[in-house]
């Protein structure tokens, strides 16, 4: 049964009304107090599922829109969000996914999964209120609170049958939460100014993290409903970064001379090209796509600014040590100017024009198009690509770092651990 939360429908004061039209802006103004009204549609049932979706949603009281948090928790939200979930390594996924046990892979997955939407849920709620009530952000507030519904609706699974049931229900939530990141980087796009830098870069640090630890346990369960030779789960266990970079490389390339007319450097790939590892591939294949679509612009960019005839290629180096195996990609883009330098891992800090559906490039919508599915791809103009990035590097205790030389290009080193010999902990 459809999961809607129900929300309580109260006059806003016309400092609320103000700041909810500066929140929303444009044409959402006309409809401002509309958009915090909505109609029950019942509940899901009398378990948890059906007493959240029966929690109220009043606006805060006047004088405290700007700081207040936009949605009143439930009870059942608290509850979840309080709930210790259980620390789980990559090892013990994949010793899960080596018994191809699906029955236990479900219920870890299903005892899992609404403890750590819950603490999204609340996050979110926590927001400011002028944050909250932007229609990007908001969006993403109900995906949430409605997938953990829609979870808590799902019987136990415990036999062949019921485990089907929930794979299906779960790959529908996964499919639907495809473009959060794009869509929370439009709405802190259009209101992050409202909270301090601090603020807003531990939120959206704690979001995207939970996101990736989301998305590992859903889709390492579903991975293994439907098994690929070399995976455990979603981990390929004989990933290539040379073959994967390269075949990045080769998308990029046409991305740029879709966008340049035809223009886009070469690149050579060298080192220790026949180097495998254990990782998750889409984790690198976005880290892969964000450098080189720098990498790429700014070669091509910095050569018509200067004058250059030819676009010096963007060299990629693959290094294997005991413990780790490094990428170090370098071009001739011109390097980051010292203003710009200090700025990279800003969220929403973009030094390309202000994104526009309309208008934006052939390069720039093709990117994220085409790296969306699983990851939620690199977003030029959103500013989020670079401190995505780094959170994909770090979470399975990797880096990423750049240096630069202003006038002649940068050089970004990758350092990623085989983890089959990690111990990271799955966290919220």
């Amino acid at each position: 049964m459809a999961f809607v939360p129900r929300i309580a429908c109260l006059r806003p004061s016309r400092t609320q009304t103000q700041l909810i039209s500066v929140a929303i802006g444009g044409a959402g103004r006309r409809n401002s107090r509309l958009s915090l009204c909505r109609a029950t549609h019942g509940t899901a049932s009398s378990t948890d599922a059906g007493v959240l979706a029966g929690s109220g949603v009043p606006l805060p009281p006047p004088g405290s829109a700007a700081t207040s948090p936009v949605w009143r928790s439930s009870s059942v939200v608290e509850k979840y969000a309080k709930m210790p979930f259980t620390r789980v390594t990559l090892e013990e996924l994949l010793q899960m996914g080596e018994t191809h046990d699906l029955v236990s892979s479900a219920r870890f997955a299903r005892d899992e999964l609404p403890k750590r939407m819950a603490r999204r849920v609340k996050a979110l709620q926590n927001l400011p209120f002028i944050v909250g009530v932007n229609p990007h952000i908001k969006s993403i507030y109900d995906l949430y609170h409605d997938s953990l519904g829609a979870l808590l609706a799902l019987p136990e699974p415990v036999d062949g049958p019921s485990q089907a049931v929930f794979t299906e229900e779960l790959r529908k939530l996964v499919g639907a939460h495809q473009e959060v990141i794009p869509v929370l980087a439009k709405g802190f796009k259009e209101c992050g100014k409202y909270m301090t830098k601090d603020a807003k870069t531990m939120f959206l640090d704690n979001m995207i993290h939970a996101r990736i630890g989301i998305r590992v346990i859903a889709e390492h369960h579903l991975s293994l409903a439907t098994p690929s030779p070399a995976y455990i789960g979603v981990v390929n266990t004989r990933l290539s970064p040379a073959v994967l970079i390269t075949s990045v490389a080769n998308y990029v390339r046409d991305l740029c001379e879709l966008n340049y007319g035809g223009v886009a450097p070469e690149f050579v790939v060298a080192g220790h090209t026949d180097t495998l590892i254990a990782y998750i591939g889409v984790h690198l294949e976005y880290i892969f796509m964000e450098i080189l679509k720098n990498a790429m612009r700014a070669t091509v960019e910095f050569s018509s600014r200067t004058g250059r005839i030819e676009h010096p290629p963007v060299e990629i180096v693959v290094c294997k040590s005991d413990e780790e195996v490094v990428i170090r990609v370098r071009d001739q883009g011109g390097g980051i100017s010292q203003k710009d330098l200090g700025h990279i891992w800003d969220y929403s800090y973009t030094t390309v024009p202000k994104y526009d559906d309309d208008t934006d490039s052939i390069f720039d919508t093709q990117a994220r198009m085409g790296m969306q599915a699983g990851s939620g791809g690199p977003m030029a103009g959103l500013g989020f690509g670079l401190p995505m990035s780094r959170i994909y590097a770090k979470y399975f205790q990797g880096s990423l770092e750049i240096r630069s030389i202003e006038g002649y290009g940068c050089d970004v080193f990758l350092r990623v651990p085989n983890i089959l010999g990690s111990s990271h902990v799955i966290e919220d």
